[in-house]
């Protein structure tokens, strides 16, 4: 029979009692990564994929319809007159930070938002496109040379052109268009989610 060595006190061993001994070391040894490495792996998380506001938030702003503006505007003061015609554009916005879940049924999958109303935003005149048809001075000043209201009076038009096209995008009819389609676009981003969501407007 084959015998080794001990290095301690050179007591010889039989081979076939030390190989049962190494690979009884290695499991011991392999279980031990085993459960160091199982009591150690993360427990996995879930998250509901119900309505989560914070995922339409992440939008900010809903710009749900764009209306180009177009119109003449008239001003006068006590020594001169103009005429300008406006154009340019705004969007109809929805602020999406405002967004509330006011009611929420889980066995259904249905839940109601609170939105707010659709305001106008970024109304911008077109300089390019907008055209003066009249400027010119009037009264006591369209004989003094000395006096031009006229410069004062075309500022005055630029600044009433902004509010001009802000008033027009204002108007009842596109911002039901703008509600309309806020609603279908908020249903179809929850419907992804298997779930049906109804609007109620502040």
């Amino acid at each position: 029979m084959e015998r080794v060595e001990t290095q301690a006190g050179g007591l010889a061993v039989p081979a076939v009692v030390a190989w049962p001994l190494v690979l009884a070391g290695l499991a011991g040894l392999l279980w031990g990564a085993f459960e160091i490495g199982r009591t150690n792996t993360p427990k996995a998380e879930f998250t509901s994929t119900g309505p989560r506001i914070e995922d339409v938030r992440k939008i900010a702003k809903l710009a749900v319809l764009r209306v180009q503006v177009a119109n003449v505007i008239e001003g006068r003061t006590a020594g001169a007159r103009a005429a300008v015609l406006v154009k340019g554009d705004a969007d109809i916005a929805v602020d999406l930070d405002q967004v509330e879940i006011v009611a929420r049924d889980e066995q259904q999958k249905t839940a109601m938002l609170l939105i707010p109303a659709p305001r106008p935003d970024r109304p911008r005149v077109d300089h390019a496109r907008t055209k003066i048809y009249q400027l010119e001075k009037t009264g006591l000043a369209a004989i003094n040379p000395f006096a031009d209201p006229r410069a004062d009076l075309l500022a005055d038009a630029m600044r009433a052109a902004q509010q001009e096209v802000e008033r027009a995008v204002a108007d009842e009819e596109f911002v039901a268009r703008a509600k309309e389609q806020t609603e279908l676009l908020l249903k179809s981003f929850y419907a992804e989610l298997g779930w049906s969501v109804t609007v109620q407007w502040k």
